[in-house]
Parts: C-alpha cells; structure tokens; sequence
C-alpha cells in the first residue's frame, strides 16, 4: 500500500540558540555540539530528513504510545489528511495547557507548527479501519485507552509490519498512520513543507496560514474533543 501522509510539528527554523550566541559560527558550533550530545541516528534512518527519523531516535515515552510500549522504539504518526494531523496537534495542546491549576500566561497559546507531507510504501502493512478488523477498530483508536493498541503494536512489530492505518481518535472518520519502519518512507525528504500559525485559548484551536491560493485555516472547538467536561487521554 503507498500513500501520501501529513505530520504536524513544533516549527524550528527559528533556532532558540540564536538567542545565546553572537555569531552564524558560534551558533553553528553551538548546534552541533547539541546534536552530538543526542542519541546517534539509526543506521536505518541514515540519509532521511530530521522530519523523518527524529520519532525513531530517542528512547520510548515514559507511557509509551497508542503502539507503542515503554521499552519499543518510537514511532511515526501522522494522517491521511491535514485536519486530522491537526486536530492531533490541538488536541495535546489542550493537554498541556490544562497542566497547571490555573493556567496563567497558559491561557491563550500563540505559536507555530510545520506541516510536511512524505510518501509512505510498504509490502507489509496492515489496514485496522477495515471491515474485517471491525471487532478491535473501536478498541484500537479509543482515545483514553491504549491497552489493547499497545499489545496490537508489539503484534505488528514482531510480523514486521512496517506501518498500519488506524481511525483517528480524535476526528473520525479520518484515517491516521503509524510508521514502525524507516524503511517504510518513499522519499527521503517531505514532498511538501508548509509553516501554519496557531492561536489556542481554553475553547477554541485555529491555525492559519497564506498559501498561494489566499488564505487557509482549521479550527477546532475543545467541547467536541472533551468526554464529561475533560479531554480524554491514556495517560491521564
């Protein structure tokens, strides 16, 4: 199966080392040492794009993912679609600006993300939203359980699954992605980069963007995530 799929990220072109450096060489020095201080990059993930085999780099999560466990490499998520990436993207900002009692300078949220498209093909994948999964497919994308998502991820991993398709949990019915396998990408680098603006407050989410089109947007209401009045996450 190949497909084409959209990943949201914390922008970083704008390196906060600038900050404490005085030069384009101390600054350059500077990243470097920083870069050398961090787990060497797989030898699978040797020539992709930072975009790509950063999720394969560092050790699990303390909870691990939805598939993957504390002591399983990291994986690549992403969707189909860019609403479903984003909706993703709004959802653990919610999260993490609920964090503290009050929210404080929390309380409404400006930043950026990055949105790249990559290429994904595989001889070994599996498509969970299928009919025939229809017993596990709610089970697997449930948002505040990833009990029987993890134990499905370590099932895949050991058949060599390279990635699998999944319902978003957040905005079905769209179609979310997790790439165990770095060989798993087409491309070695994104197909499309895109740099979107965000605004958060404890209702709403948009980001937005100017495209050569005019303008873009989503907007996302916490309410339709929330289930009895809070956000619904396994780890929680």
């Amino acid at each position: 199966m190949a497909r084409r799929v959209w990943r949201v990220v914390e922008t970083q072109e704008i390196a906060a080392t600038q900050a404490i450096t005085e030069s384009a060489e101390q600054q350059s020095r500077l990243e470097q040492l920083l870069d050398a201080s961090k787990p060497p990059v797989a030898d699978d993930c040797q020539g992709l794009s930072y975009l790509l085999y950063t999720p394969f780099r560092y050790p699990p999560l303390q909870y691990g993912s939805r598939f993957g466990g504390r002591f399983e490499r990291g994986i690549f998520y992403a969707s189909l679609n860019q609403a479903a990436a984003f909706a993703e993207s709004a959802t653990y900002l919610w999260l993490f600006q609920s964090g503290p009692i009050e929210p404080g300078p929390l309380a409404v949220i400006r930043d950026q993300r990055t949105a790249f498209l990559v290429s994904i093909k595989a001889t070994r994948a599996i498509d969970l939203a299928r009919p025939a999964f229809a017993r596990i497919r709610q089970a697997a994308s449930e948002p505040g359980s990833w009990d029987l998502s993890q134990k499905l991820g370590s099932a895949m991993r050991e058949a060599r699954t390279q990635y699998c398709l999944y319902a978003s949990p957040r905005l079905p019915p769209a179609i979310n992605v997790a790439v165990f396998a770095a060989n798993a990408f087409a491309d070695a680098q994104p197909r499309d980069t895109q740099h979107w603006h965000l605004r958060l407050n404890e209702q709403s989410c948009w980001f937005t963007r100017r495209g050569k089109q005019g303008g873009e947007s989503f907007e996302f209401r916490r309410a339709d995530f929330e289930v009895e009045g809070r956000i619904p996450h396994a780890t929680l």
